[in-house]
């Protein structure tokens, strides 16, 4: 997976080691960086190996900041060209990381002291119901009733938003069944968000 960043550093991604991926300097790419995560990372950080999503996210997060908690939170789409979702939690700040096909690698985060608000997600299940009895009513739709059921949770994730003042909202979905996880993520989020408060106060 690649994802080409313009930051002003002249840095290259070349390769990477029992899943880790490291750093060398390109001084012939101007302000390039390529960022590759290998697939035996992916699929190891998809089944909510820590440690496999924690090295996913020390690309983007100083090696002083402490992680409190990664988590794998789901796939948005079809099965092989879907988005995978993951989020980190660090004393200074939540980020998340989506990773879709061909090379789409997204971050985003926001600092605790900056967040006013957060809003969690579940959408209804009204349409699953109308689309399960429009198509159970066919013997077609009785031998296509599993699938419809598990593309329609593929693509209706539930979610969070989290408002960083100055900032744009911090948008992370997760599958309905692992919703527990991004209740854990909330809680953690607002006690690590009062204690870096407490720390610096409110900025």
């Amino acid at each position: 997976m690649t994802i080409t960043l313009s930051k002003g550093s002249k840095f290259l991604f070349t390769k990477y080691c029992n899943g880790e991926i490291i750093m060398t300097k390109n001084p012939d790419k101007g302000s390039k960086q390529e960022i590759r995560i290998s697939s035996s990372l992916l699929k190891r950080a998809s089944k909510d190996n820590q440690d496999a999503i924690r090295t996913m996210f020390q690309q983007f997060i100083p090696e002083a900041e402490e992680i409190c908690l990664v988590r794998y939170l789901g796939l948005q789409g079809l099965w092989g060209f879907g988005n995978r979702e993951f989020v980190c939690l660090t004393d200074r700040r939540v980020a998340d990381i989506t990773v879709g096909r061909f090379g789409q690698v997204t971050y985003q985060d926001g600092y605790l002291e900056h967040i006013n608000s957060t809003f969690i997600y579940q959408p209804s299940k009204l349409w699953l119901y109308l689309i399960v009895a429009v198509v159970g009513i066919t013997v077609i739709g009785l031998l296509l009733l599993p699938f419809v059921v598990q593309t329609y949770y593929r693509f209706n994730k539930c979610g969070i938003v989290i408002a960083v003042r100055g900032g744009l909202p911090v948008y992370i979905f997760t599958n309905r069944g692992l919703l527990t996880r991004a209740n854990e993520l909330l809680r953690d989020l607002t006690i690590a968000r009062e204690n870096r408060i407490k720390l610096r106060g409110v900025v």
